[in-house]
């Protein structure tokens, strides 16, 4: 993962990561430029999934009660 991509914000690096395939998608790149964007966003993909799992457990944590875990759905109506 590119140290530049460290510490970006999720969405600052969702966005960024759109960019690329839409840079990909809508151009030629050569094919440096393409293997760069290419490196870029796997990174990009690493650090998003990071985020996203260590939010999942931060959730989890936070809806712990008692001994048990009890997951809820985000789409739940919750009025405890």
């Amino acid at each position: 993962m590119s140290k530049k991509n460290e510490g970006l914000k999720f969405e600052k690096a969702l966005s960024r990561l759109e960019k690329i395939v839409e840079d990909m998608e809508n151009s030629e790149p050569d094919l440096d430029k393409a293997l760069a964007l290419f490196e870029e966003g796997v990174g990009l993909v690493k650090e998003c999934t990071k985020k996203l799992e260590h939010t999942k457990q931060k959730i989890e944590i936070l809806t712990k009660k008692g001994d048990a875990l009890k997951l809820q759905n985000f789409e739940e109506d919750n009025d405890n």
